[in-house]
């Protein structure tokens, strides 16, 4: 809430100046029937054509001045409504990129997407519709009772009654309703995962003629998205026929007990009609209250999400560490260190000539119980390549996730040139890195843009020199557009083998003491593969090269080679080394290659 008052408050004067031209408005709206009431009983009754004509005037005098203050209010109304939204999103997209990957992946991207979309938007509904309503209803409401006590004190005690039976019904349907707007919204991210799931495999899906088993499920989420709003819908729908119920009663009330007041000549007929229309009034403004409260609880909901977002504090790595530990780990160091079978002298060392040092590390990701990797212990090197293989799950990415520092919480050290991977500073150890993920990802935009965002200041010939490197030039030069060669989104417009190379030739831009290609050339041709390593073999601009491949051909020639197994380290050396000690690299070698290959 403070973030919320605190961007209302960036527009103060415009935040306080759209209520206060409504509750204008409220003034003169609460003068009309005082109006009327002249005009039937010293105007029509007594056949006074003069006064009449005033009154009409006076009516649409107090029509235009309202309707100027209702439009000066609700611009500023709106003006600060979006200015707390574009603030919102501003710091939940600066929040959601300074998120580790834990975070990410404890509240999910469909989530994210929904608080970043929707909830703001609600947000920005409800803080637009409190500044032209919250001051002004209950203005109206409490003016139109003291108007009734000026024209009858013993009638707007039945004022008093309708107001307290509203009032009630309001807060009544508010304290059964709120709890379900949150459950609506969670409902609706599922929705929204769902949607984004299909529409990234869609081939997938449609390979695998799935269609029909995601339009069942999706159906599914959606029935019970609907059922929920209907609920909801239907214990608000009593708040409108209730209140006109209520309403009604207070109005045949008014005319029985103000007829007899007529006929003693204690009220004129022109103050029955200012009665009513009070009456009329406070209904219509007791309804727009009410649905300005749900909206306000729709809106509190959204707020909630928002700000759980703000409240996720980057992980401690200290903390953290020794929770895993006495959480999944039953070996202390020492223990560690005596099992381990690939923990050598030189992973102790201090000396900056070891560019990566693993010590003891494991991992866990979230809560559940089981390491994605566990006692890893190997050291490379300056100027060393490492290679690692193994089968799927076996924890090779998520290795090189530990080493670029996605996720700082883990158990054990890793070292990187002497010095503790912890203590680096952010921008440093992430700047010190040229990875190409798994998955290629290219942005919307020109090739250019995505090419320079290692190092905005390459050269032209920077950019081609990478290009060509990564087996990339020839293509783009067919295209005939060159650097300003358009990118969807995602890059869409290139093929599975072309994107790998564009993202490898992204990472290629400038220097870094790692290059870390992870199963990059999964899409590559056999051909355009070893064109690749042999350019990348050549390649200076980097301390170390780490290559992930379920390829051995990408491998074998590598000073080092590490092979996984369930999240563990279960051989290490040379190609040469490996076949003779290693049954699962031997294996992966006899799956890929002939017997005089080897």
């Amino acid at each position: 809430m403070k973030r919320l008052l605190s961007y209302i408050s960036e527009l103060k004067g415009k935040s306080i100046i759209a209520p206060l031209f409504k509750c204008l408005e409220s003034l003169f709206e609460l003068f009309v029937p005082m109006v009327i009431a002249y005009m039937i009983d010293s105007g029509i009754q007594k056949g006074n054509a003069a006064i009449i004509w005033k009154s009409l005037f006076l009516l649409l005098l107090l029509a235009l001045i309202g309707l100027s203050c209702a439009i000066v209010a609700q611009y500023f109304a709106a003006e600060v409504a979006m200015h707390v939204g574009q603030s919102y999103r501003n710091a939940l997209f600066h929040k959601v990129l300074n998120l580790s990957y834990s975070n990410v992946d404890e509240v999910g991207s469909a989530s994210l997407l929904t608080r970043l979309g929707p909830d703001i938007f609600q947000i920005e509904s409800t803080v637009n519709m409190v500044l032209r309503l919250f001051l002004r209803s209950p203005f109206i409401v409490f003016g139109a009772v003291i108007m009734a006590f000026r024209i009858s004190p013993s009638i707007s005690l039945l004022f008093i009654l309708v107001l307290v039976l509203l009032s009630v019904l309001i807060f009544g349907i508010m304290l059964i309703t709120m709890p379900l707007y949150k459950k609506i919204q969670v409902a609706l991210e599922k929705i929204t995962k769902q949607v984004r799931e299909n529409i990234l495999g869609v081939r997938v899906i449609r390979a695998f003629y799935r269609e029909k088993k995601e339009e069942e499920g999706f159906q599914k989420s959606n029935e019970a998205y609907t059922a929920m709003q209907v609920k909801v819908g239907k214990i608000s729908s009593l708040l409108n026929p209730l209140s006109m119920l209520i309403i009604q009663l207070g109005l045949m009330g008014i005319l029985y007990f103000s007829s007899r007041l007529v006929n003693d000549g204690r009220l004129f007929q022109g103050n029955v009609v200012a009665l009513t229309n009070y009456m009329s009034q406070i209904l219509a403004e007791l309804l727009k209250l009410a649905n300005l409260i749900i909206l306000i609880l729709k809106g509190l909901a959204s707020l909630d999400r928002v700000e759980e977002v703000f409240a996720i504090e980057n992980e401690q790595v200290e903390e953290a560490s020794s929770d895993l530990s006495r959480q999944y780990g039953s070996m202390d160091n020492a223990e560690i260190e005596s099992d381990s079978k690939w923990n050598t002298e030189d992973n102790t060392s201090k000396d900056e000539e070891e560019a990566i040092v693993f010590q003891n590390v494991s991992f866990s990701y979230g809560n559940n119980g089981e390491y994605a990797v566990s006692d890893l212990n190997f050291s490379i090197k300056k100027g060393e390549s490492l290679g690692i293989i193994g089968g799927t799950g076996s924890g090779k990415t998520t290795l090189i996730s530990l080493l670029s520092g996605f996720y700082p919480c883990y158990s054990g050290e890793i070292r990187l040139f002497g010095k503790n991977q912890r203590n680096y500073v952010k921008e440093e150890l992430f700047g010190s890195i040229a990875l190409v993920p798994q998955k290629a990802v290219l942005f919307s935009g020109t090739l250019r843009e995505n090419l320079l965002w290692r190092n905005k200041n390459a050269t032209d010939k920077e950019l081609w020199d990478a290009l060509d490197m990564a087996c990339a030039k020839e293509f783009i030069e067919e295209k005939g557009k060159g650097l300003e060669l358009p990118v969807t989104e995602e890059g869409k417009n290139f093929s599975g083998g072309q994107r790998q190379r564009l993202c490898i030739a992204r990472a290629l831009v400038g220097e870094a003491k790692f290059l870390i290609l992870d199963d990059s050339s999964s899409a590559l041709d056999f051909a355009t593969e070893r064109k690749l390593r042999h350019a990348l073999s050549a390649y200076k601009r980097v301390e170390n090269k780490i290559i992930i491949s379920q390829r051995v051909a990408s491998i074998r020639d590598l000073d080092k080679i590490i092979v996984m197994d369930q999240g563990k380290i279960v051989g290490m050396g040379k190609h040469k080394a490996l076949l003779e000690s290693s049954p699962v690299y031997k294996e992966i070698c006899l799956s890929q290659l002939k017997k005089e290959e080897l």
